[in-house]
């Protein structure tokens, strides 16, 4: 095992740092080595580009002027280190100062990729934190790293930040797209080559996704990597991690999550609908399972924004799948799903820039107008508990149709005077203007635009 430690870590120095497409997620200045650093922990669903970020940690490191030689990288998942002993954390860093003596007393870098499976792995970071001179970054699949019970022994010596798969800003870089505009917010303008651009690339973003792996597939390839991703990341993190029997209702559920983003999703229907089809199965656990695929990162559920302290349990609640590339992949009617997969894109823009541990600070919106009328607001950001609102966003593909401009602009106002929010938003495909009326103001905006950051 030793030889095989030593192995992996001298590895690393021969071939040095890989390049990476730089994202966007910031970790911070880097913390020079020292003892009570506090650990950066780089959680995100498996395959989104973790281990990608890690190196691009690495660079910005040296270029702060730090010795290579005193980086450690180790990526802990190596079917050749299973079964995973207590003490190997332990002696991978033993290994490490043996070959880099000089690191334990100049300070070390510590990467470690994978690290979850390992036994006591959150014991041992938290006396390498107390008794070491080093800042050290930690990745996992969040459904282990973001768990209460497997925090709790690193709470309060660690910062979390979460990794999603390319947002469309950063899909547009990949594709040699920088887009830089002036002005900020409502006002920002872009040249018209620009915007051209942006806007052609967006339906691609829509199809393909962010996951970097996929990019440049084939259809067919792209489809079957994306779906790989998702039923590996059930089996391990998923039925291995929580014992689930039923294995075939796993994958079942799954599919019919992701191919349901944006749309709601009654469990009571589908668990009938299993047993009609002669699969044994029961709302609790279709419940626990969708909580399981929400902790991987796969599936997110959008709840009824509301001020009671329970939740609704009589409201149905949305889903929304972690990327508009997943949905694509599973979804049986690929050609018709297009405001799914905006509204999709929309959805995972607002949770990763709206990011807040409250429950339900991201949040739908239904209002119900002079008794009768009743209107649907996509998403709102606020606190529910307090009954406070602080952004109001409607999503829909095309509004060139009269009666459907009039019913989204009349819904958001309506959502608006409820919650007393001055502005609103509607995300389009294509139209932009604004539309003010008493109290408040509309902006009607592209998609290319709105979900850059």
């Amino acid at each position: 095992m030793n030889s095989i430690i030593a192995e992996k870590i001298q590895d690393f120095f021969d071939t040095g740092i890989p390049e990476v497409f730089e994202r966007d997620l910031d970790l911070g200045a880097v913390q020079p080595p020292a003892r009570g650093n506090l650990a950066i922990v780089v959680a995100g669903v498996r395959r989104c580009g973790k281990t990608y970020r890690l190196y691009q940690e690495m660079h910005r490191i040296v270029q702060a002027g730090y010795s290579f030689d005193n980086i450690l990288y180790f990526n802990f998942e190596d079917e050749r280190l299973r079964p995973y002993d207590s003490q190997l954390l332990s002696k991978v860093l033993d290994t490490f100062y043996a070959m880099r003596p000089q690191a334990k007393t100049e300070g070390a870098f510590l990467f470690f990729d994978e690290i979850q499976e390992v036994p006591e792995w959150g014991a041992f970071l938290r006396r390498v934190i107390d008794t070491q001179k080093a800042t050290m970054y930690v990745t996992g699949s969040s459904s282990k790293m973001l768990s209460t019970g497997l925090a709790s022994e690193f709470r309060g010596r660690s910062l979390t930040r979460e990794l999603y798969p390319m947002s469309f800003g950063e899909y547009a870089r990949f594709r040699g797209v920088r887009a830089k505009g002036t002005g900020a917010g409502a006002s920002i303008v872009f040249g018209s080559t620009l915007s051209a651009q942006l806007r052609n690339l967006l339906p691609e973003y829509l199809e393909r996704g962010g996951f970097i792996a996929a990019q440049n597939l084939s259809p067919a390839d792209r489809i079957s990597l994306l779906q790989e991703y998702a039923y590996r990341t059930v089996n391990m993190d998923v039925v291995e991690r929580y014992g689930v029997r039923n294995q075939v209702v796993a994958s079942r559920f799954l599919t019919r999550c992701l191919a349901s983003s944006g749309r709601e999703l009654s469990i009571n229907k589908l668990a009938a609908q299993f047993k009609s089809a002669g699969v044994s199965t029961s709302r609790a656990t279709l419940s626990n399972l969708l909580s399981y695929y929400q902790e991987a990162d796969l599936v997110f559920e959008l709840n009824e924004f509301s001020r009671s302290l329970a939740d609704n349990t009589r409201s149905a609640s949305k889903v929304y799948a972690i990327d508009p590339g997943m949905l694509m992949a599973f979804s049986p009617s690929a050609s018709r799903d297009e405001a799914q997969r905006l509204e999709t894109a929309v959805f995972n823009k607002m949770k990763r820039v709206n990011v807040s541990p409250r429950h339900g600070s991201l949040s739908r919106l239904l209002v119900t107008e002079s008794g009768a009328i009743r209107h649907e607001i996509d998403f709102v950001v606020g606190g529910p508990l307090m009954g406070e609102a602080y952004q109001l966003v409607q999503v829909t593909w095309d509004m060139s149709n009269e009666k459907t401009r009039a019913r989204e602009i009349l819904g958001l106002q309506a959502g608006m005077r409820s919650l007393g929010v001055p502005e609103g938003w509607i995300v389009t495909m294509d139209e932009e203007d604004e539309v003010a009326f008493e109290g408040g103001v509309v902006h009607i905006v592209p998609a290319w635009k709105w979900l850059l950051d």
